[in-house]
Formats: C-alpha cells, structure tokens, sequence
C-alpha cells in the first residue's frame, strides 16, 4: 500500500500526518479545530455558523492534504462521534457540531479529489491496538481512552465492534450514579473519568474554583512531589477507573484493557488503576466468586498516535 494522509480529529486540534507501510509517520503538523462562531448549542439545534464552520474544516484539511496528493493514496481520518464508516457519514454525537449528520467521506473526497475513509476515535485506536499494538493476541478486549471525555473501542470476536447504531464503546454515555439526575454530566463517565474530571477533583481537594487554570502536567508535577491533595485525588479518580474496567470486564468477558490518552503516558496511572483493581478484586465481600474474570490492564502501545495508526489500516480493513 502507498502512502496514507491520514487526519486525527479533536476537539481543540487536529493532528495529521503521512503514513507509511511500516507505519513510520512523517511530515507531521496540526491546526486548531474550526469552531462554529457564537453559541455551540444553539448554533447545533439552529444550524447558525454550522456550514460555514463545516467548509472551513474541508478547507483546511485539503489544504493540508494538497501538498502530499502525489505521494499518497487518499485520506483516513478519525473523528468524534457515531461514524458509519460504511458510508462515510456522521451520523451523531461528538463535541463539534458542524460535522453532525454530514456526509463527510463524500463531501472531502469530491473536494480533494481522492479517496476518504472515516471511521470513529476510539475504533480507530482500537484497530490499531488490535492489528499490530497491545491487543494483538486478544479476541475481546477494549481500548480505554481518557482525554477531554472518555474514548472507547470494543474488540469482540477478533473484530472492532461498530454497533447497530454506530455507537459501541461510546464509555462517555454511561451514567455512574444511579440516584444522581440523568440528565447532569457530572453523573456520566466522560466527565468522572476523563482528564476533566480529574482536574476537576483536584480542584475541589485543593479548595480552588471549578475554572481554575490546571492541567494533566501540572497536576502529575504535584503528584510526583508528594502532595497529599495530587496523591489522594489520583488515589480516587483511579478506583473510580478501576470500577468501570471491572464492570466492563464483567459484562463482556474481556481478556485486555489498554489504557490510552495523554495521562497514560504517567506511569502513576497505570500503577493506580492496578492497584485498585487489585483491592477491589480482594474485598467484593458477599459478591465475590473465584470463577469472575479480573481486568488486565496495559497501556496502548501507540500512545497518542493510535487515532492515527489506526486510522491508516482503514484503508485495507472492513471496520
């Protein structure tokens, strides 16, 4: 196969390069992610500022693409949201919504002249997880993505799941507190385990405002130097993970989760969310059978390519 463009789209940036047959990524770059002008939710519920956003976004990506036209086959990209990757539509979900419900493989294909294939983040890092990263001897397992929400991708029966719906792996979704109001995000795991809600506990433990400026690096600094705030707030956020891959392991009998997003690369992270596997696997009390599978938990071999990784093997694999 020749070369891939490939585009790894987020909800601040959009990362992209040219990737080989070995998988080598060259000629890296990003560009902040087009927003839609004025109020994100009236602008997706009215369409005001949506189409224009949407062909600033084809826009800039053939830009990028154009330079790279001769030396590739086409464009992969993976993206936020419910993808038919069949059909190359976004069909929903996702935070940017200028692309919802657009058919975006078509519309970027007849404006760069090429093929396009899109399929959904977290089912991109699975596939790439699956075809030569962590979960390459699995036949079911998971990909577990924590980032602004909660990334996933499900590998059942030596296949990336897509969904009926397109929506398989959406972790984001689930709502964690039973008695909570459905309809606040503070009771949906894209906020109690993603690197958002983290900060937002460490916010909390250390008395500051809920906007106070913070980040992954600056909060695992603190860890790392032994504050108790940082330490007990990675102790939680950790158990809160741990109770999710379990539940998970649970209901789909996985072999393997890998852990992905920019705080796995914090060698803390994966050891606490271990650690608390462990402690819950030692004191399920009443609940507790010998025969019940324990979660185990590995990083993803490609770290924050793996959009992007698996975004190239699209192209020779039916997702």
């Amino acid at each position: 196969m020749k070369k891939i463009m490939v585009f790894d789209v987020g909800g601040t940036e959009v990362k992209y390069s040219v990737v080989g047959e070995d998988l080598s990524i060259n000629d890296s770059g990003y560009f902040p992610t087009p927003n839609v002008k004025g109020d994100n939710v009236k602008a997706l519920w009215e369409g005001e500022g949506v189409d224009e956003a949407y062909e600033d976004f084809l826009d800039k990506l053939c830009e990028v693409y154009r330079p790279h036209a001769g030396e590739t086959e086409g464009i992969a990209m993976s993206l936020p949201g419910f993808i038919d990757t069949q059909n190359g539509r976004q069909c929903g979900g996702g935070a940017l919504p200028y692309i919802i419900r657009r058919d975006i493989a078509k519309d970027l294909s007849a404006k760069a002249g090429c093929a396009v294939r899109i399929a959904n983040d977290g089912k991109c890092a699975a596939l790439a997880e699956k075809k030569s990263g962590s979960l390459t001897e699995c036949k079911n397992a998971s990909v577990f993505i924590i980032g602004t929400g909660v990334g996933g991708g499900l590998i059942i029966n030596d296949r990336v799941l897509n969904g009926t719906h397109f929506t398989a792996g959406e972790f984001s979704f689930f709502r964690v507190n039973m008695d909570g109001d459905w309809s606040d995000r503070k009771n949906t795991l894209g906020d109690v385990c993603s690197t958002r809600g983290l900060l937002l506990e460490y916010r909390k433990a250390k008395g500051l405002p809920k906007d106070a400026d913070m980040d992954g690096r600056r909060f695992f600094e603190q860890y790392n130097a032994g504050e108790k705030e940082a330490v007990d707030t990675l102790k939680l956020f950790c158990r809160r993970v741990a109770m999710t891959i379990q539940n998970l392991t649970f209901l789909l009998d996985l072999e393997k989760i890998a852990i992905g997003g920019g705080i796995s690369k914090q060698p803390a992270l994966l050891e606490g969310i271990r650690k608390a596997i462990d402690d819950l696997d030692a004191n399920s009390g009443l609940v507790y059978d010998p025969n019940m599978p324990k979660a185990e938990v590995v990083s993803c071999h490609y770290s924050s390519e793996a959009n992007q990784i698996g975004a190239y093997f699209l192209f020779s694999e039916d997702i």
